[in-house]
């Protein structure tokens, strides 16, 4: 008896794509000064307050919460004291910041409100029209940097080089796609928040201890949702895509990968969050943070070089089974088994 045998392709691979993704780049380290200059940016520009619109907020909150029960008066004095610290250290240069797609930023979840030549200059924005604009602005620019930040770091994890006249040349369709990715995450987390907040809301009102709880479970069950969308902007930079298309993808790439692609987001996630802890330990009105922040760049950049050459490995691999499958199905009009 005489059978097929198949041979299976090698399945990506975690830790060589990590390797592999530090070490394009510390053969440029250029690419650093996009996360770098971001925290220059919030750490010496001005900052842009809403301290007014916070302050107006916070009074129509203690006039609710005299006519509601105890409990939920709690949770209400919580908030606002979370407001008084958003009045005092929110600015809206933060917005530079955006998601999916957008420059790393270690600052951006320190929130300082010192520098080491003193304070910064302080404007309050007292209309809430105009702080709307002045955001999707700051938005829309950190949206488009975010685009040449990550086509260039994808350049330098998978050729090895950075092609700048490629790049902006690109640019304009990666703007548009990124935006697109952009509204569809907002959309879909608007949607994840609004039912959340219904829910917990609600239940809140019996027992505010179980609303807690409720809102804990509901977060992780988003998590899980959200969990496959991890490399939805990897297929506009990697494969030419649209936005819808490469959320599908990714969708697609993670459920074939799961335990991989898992192994490789926690990773992720560990690092960068557990040497942020390292980042934050000096003061923000010290020079000693000039040295966090350039760390922070360089393992942010590294692992989103990582992430785009684990990437092209899951296609690889992906495309690789696709052949297999239809060579055997070519080999099945055949006889297998030959006696």
């Amino acid at each position: 008896m005489k059978i097929n045998k198949i041979a299976l392709p090698e399945s990506p691979n975690v830790l060589k794509s990590i390797q592999n993704g530090f070490d394009s780049i510390t053969k440029h380290l250029i690419l650093l000064l996009f996360p770098i200059g971001l925290d220059l940016v919030l750490w010496f520009a001005p900052h842009l307050r809403i301290t007014t619109l916070i302050e107006g907020i916070i009074a129509e909150m203690n006039e609710v919460s005299g006519l509601l029960s105890p409990d939920f008066g709690e949770m209400i004095e919580t908030g606002q004291e979370i407001w008084m610290i958003a009045a005092e250290r929110f600015n809206l240069f933060l917005t530079l910041r955006s998601f999916p797609i957008g420059i790393f930023s270690l600052l951006s979840s320190i929130l300082p409100v010192e520098n080491p030549i003193g304070n910064p200059i302080f404007w309050d924005i007292p209309q809430l029209s105009i702080a709307i604009m002045i955001s999707l602005a700051l938005f829309m620019t950190g949206l488009a940097l975010g685009g040449l930040y990550f086509s260039s770091v994808r350049q330098a994890a998978l050729f090895d080089e950075v092609k700048w006249r490629t790049i902006l040349g690109e640019w304009p369709r990666i703007s548009i796609q990124s935006f697109l990715l952009s509204l569809m995450w907002f959309i879909l987390f608007l949607g994840i928040l609004v039912l959340g907040s219904c829910i917990a809301t609600g239940i809140s009102f019996f027992s505010v201890s179980l609303g807690q709880l409720v809102i804990i479970l509901f977060g992780i069950v988003s998590f899980w949702l959200i969990f496959p969308l991890f490399f939805s902007p990897h297929g506009i930079y990697s494969q030419h895509q649209k936005a819808w298309k490469s959320m599908l993808q990714s969708i697609r790439l993670t459920n074939m990968t799961f335990f991989k692609t898992g192994l490789f987001i926690m990773l992720a996630i560990l690092v960068n969050q557990g040497l942020n802890i390292v980042w934050q330990v000096p003061p923000e009105n010290s020079w000693l943070m000039m040295i966090s922040i350039i760390g922070h760049a360089f393992v942010t950049t590294g692992m989103l070089a990582a992430s785009f050459v684990y990437y092209q490995e899951m296609i690889r691999w992906v495309e690789e089974l696709q052949l297999i499958g239809k060579s055997q199905s070519i080999v099945e009009e055949r006889p297998t088994l030959e006696k």
